[in-house]
């Protein structure tokens, strides 16, 4: 097929076009309905028109996982206790002393059996929390020595947990509380 028969068939398909667009008066129904060339062209409109489906598949377990979410429970697990251990803390630090011990006028020996027996005797009756009464060593020739005493007992002492000063009220330097573990 050479452009001499390509130009042809061209110019015969003009023609039919031209044919369909001027039709004679006739019928009103076939004079209302499209010519084949707008129904073709009304059809590739309906084409362009409808979106192409761009978007990648979806996988539907995914999709369900972004409309309702995940829940994970080891973290709401790991919250509640971290929660309960918070609450117990705070129960503790601020429970008042259950049970306490003047040291003042002992000497290092003296006060380091007396908080042996001491703590003995809280541990066998269930008490949480203790005050020890050390004073703030104002009549020492040199450094607090029951001070120092009560903090090297209480860190080598398997028995205790956490320690610290109370409020001045309570004691403030001059005493320490001690939490007593289970």
């Amino acid at each position: 097929m050479d452009f001499g028969d390509i130009l042809d068939k061209w110019e015969e398909q003009e023609k039919n076009k031209k044919k369909q667009v001027q039709r004679p008066a006739g019928s009103g129904k076939k004079l209302n309905a499209p010519s084949l060339l707008k129904q073709e062209e009304a059809a590739a409109q309906v084409h362009k028109k409808q979106p192409q489906n761009k978007q990648p598949h979806i996988n539907p377990m995914e999709l369900w996982l972004r409309r309702y979410g995940v829940q994970d429970k080891d973290k709401q697990e790991e919250e509640r206790i971290k929660k309960e251990e918070s609450e117990q803390h705070d129960l503790i630090y601020n429970m008042q002393p259950e049970a306490s011990l003047d040291l003042h006028g002992l000497t290092r020996d003296e006060a380091w059996e007396r908080l042996d027996m001491f703590i003995t005797e809280c541990k066998r009756r269930g008490l949480r929390k203790v005050l020890l009464i050390h004073g703030k060593g104002n009549h020492s020739q040199e450094a607090p020595v029951l001070e120092s005493t009560v903090r090297t007992f209480v860190e080598r002492d398997h028995r205790l947990g956490a320690f610290g000063h109370p409020s001045k009220k309570d004691g403030g330097k001059g005493a320490t509380w001690v939490i007593i573990r289970d």
